[in-house]
């Protein structure tokens, strides 16, 4: 039996949504029943309880590049203006290379809409059962060491499915990524599709890998599908993935259904022989991967471009939140030094492409970066946190306030030890199972709870120990549980301690927490396997 919201859909299209956003733009927020209330989320429109009265628009920036030059203002013009004009003073960014403006009033939605779409901005089908943002390498076309330049084919992939409502009735969301980089930096192993770049018989393209994500089920690492597209070919699979997923995916158990669960029902086989039944050409097998083992880019810092003249600036963006005088003086510096063009990260920070090396002296000298630094502290500049209760309503911890007091103690304690042994360690924090800080990735992974301490509620998490990043990596595990945040700083600024004076040279962290019995993984669990055929 199909659940309530499959009913809720079936009867839906953008025209009939639009309709009722203008209508309750008209009205006023009144009793909006729960019905409409799901239904706006296909607009990217999300109600949220934790401030009543008041949305959460979601910004798809495909590729997380905020353009300037095309339009009468830049992208990130009129997100900030949007923001002064309707909201307060803040603007996310996500793990997904998105943004979202917060405290809108439902009678501001259909304007705000209006305004993103003539800067070519949209909200279509980032929230429900739809595709998020198609992500890639945030240097993508900058980079002096990149494989191949992905921007095209991710607007490609974006433009088909985006508007069309065949891809809105998913049985739930799906993430999908493109990398045409050595470094894997947008997490290929926790997405349901992904195309990493591979050499085959001296031709360049993708490897294809499915199944990959995160969530209150549990974790699944992608899995190689022993497949090699080429560029003109990866628009098709990922529709035929998703025409699979759409016509077999769970509808009757939410917590079920993802592409991972079709894949452990079927097998990987079968479901390789299933999509090459619905594709038009011959699926290839696997070439050599071009993706290092482990290695995972950041970008913050000042990087070298393909063209010697410029460099790029990565700026450090705590937990992903920017306040709107961070956000103009971005703007100002963007059109200053570079082309007023910014890209966004799914570590939930920015970069400033096209500086030329002559400014760079100047550039280094700007106030904003003493807020937004090209420099951070270990661990503050490896953290990433979900939204938190001050807005989500599934949050069961303030996730941003707790995880920025975690890695500031972290920073003071230990931070200057970590530097020199390793560089720093990652803490990745979500406020509850929902996983959409991407803990399961972090080094440090944080999962907010609620627990009692002498009668009283507190704010604590179950705290994970030992990720590695990359394809061949491997998830952390559970270290601790139902720790109070006023104890986790202590507790693992004594674990780090140990690991500094215990590793050995070329130790990674999961390794030696493996070594040492803080966690159970195994050490060559996802071992490059890969070959020239």
């Amino acid at each position: 039996m199909a659940t309530k919201i499959e009913e809720i859909k079936s009867n839906a299209s953008f025209e009939e949504i639009w309709k009722k956003i203008k209508h309750y733009g008209r009205e006023g927020l009144g009793e909006i029943p729960d019905e409409d209330l799901h239904l706006l989320r296909f607009y990217g429109v999300f109600y949220r309880k934790p401030t009543p009265g008041y949305f959460m628009i979601r910004v798809r920036v495909p590729g997380g590049i905020l353009e300037s030059g095309k339009f009468t203002t830049s992208q990130l013009e009129a997100l900030a203006n949007i923001t002064e004009k309707y909201g307060r003073d803040i603007i996310d960014i996500t793990t997904r290379q998105q943004v979202q403006l917060r405290w809108i009033k439902i009678e501001d939605v259909p304007p705000i809409i209006e305004q993103l779409n003539r800067v070519g901005l949209t909200t279509l089908q980032t929230g429900h059962d739809n595709i998020r943002g198609v992500t890639t390498c945030p240097v993508a076309g900058l980079s002096a060491d990149e494989v191949m330049d992905t921007r095209e084919l991710v607007k490609e992939v974006n433009d088909a499915f985006v508007g069309n409502w065949k891809y809105t009735n998913l049985p739930r969301k799906l993430n999908i990524t493109i990398i045409g980089c050595h470094d894997d930096c947008t997490h290929a192993e926790i997405n349901d599709i992904a195309f990493t770049p591979a050499e085959r018989k001296g031709e360049i393209g993708f490897h294809v890998w499915v199944g990959g994500g995160l969530g209150p089920w549990g974790t699944q690492r992608s899995l190689f599908l022993d497949a090699f597209v080429r560029k003109e070919e990866v628009k098709e699979v990922c529709l035929r993935i998703l025409d699979l997923y759409t016509e077999y995916g769970n509808r009757e158990k939410r917590n079920r259904a993802r592409l991972k669960f079709i894949i452990d029902e079927w097998g990987l086989d079968k479901f390789r022989e299933k999509l090459q039944s619905v594709l038009s050409f011959k699926l290839k097998r696997g070439g050599l991967a071009r993706t290092h083992p482990h290695r995972h880019n950041d970008h913050i810092g000042i990087h070298p471009q393909h063209n010697p003249k410029y460099v790029y600036a990565g700026l450090n963006v705590l937990t992903g939140r920017l306040y709107l005088s961070q956000v103009r003086e971005l703007i100002r510096i963007a059109k200053e030094y570079g082309t007023g063009e910014i890209r966004l990260t799914t570590d939930q920070n920015v970069i400033i492409p096209n500086i030329p090396k002559e400014r760079l002296l100047e550039f280094k000298s700007e106030p904003l970066l003493s807020e937004l630094s090209i420099n951070p502290s270990p661990f503050t500049r490896g953290l990433i946190a979900c939204t938190g209760k001050t807005f989500c309503p599934n949050a069961l911890i303030e996730t941003k306030d707790r995880s920025k007091e975690l890695a500031a103690y972290l920073d003071e304690h230990v931070g200057a030890e970590v530097m020199k042994a390793t560089g720093g360690l990652t803490i990745h924090a979500s406020g509850c199972p929902n996983s959409c800080g991407n803990p399961h990735t972090g080094q440090i992974g944080i999962i907010g709870k609620k627990i009692k301490v002498d009668g009283k509620f507190v704010e604590a998490a179950d705290i994970y120990l030992g990720a590695e990043f990359g394809l061949y990596g491997g998830f952390n595990e559970l270290w601790k549980s139902r720790v109070p945040f006023e104890e986790a700083g202590p507790l693992l600024a004594e674990v780090i301690k140990r690991f500094v004076s215990q590793k050995y040279k070329y130790e990674t962290f999961r390794e030696w927490c493996i070594r040492v019995g803080e966690i159970k993984g195994s050490l060559n669990e996802f071992a490059p396997m890969i070959h020239e055929r």
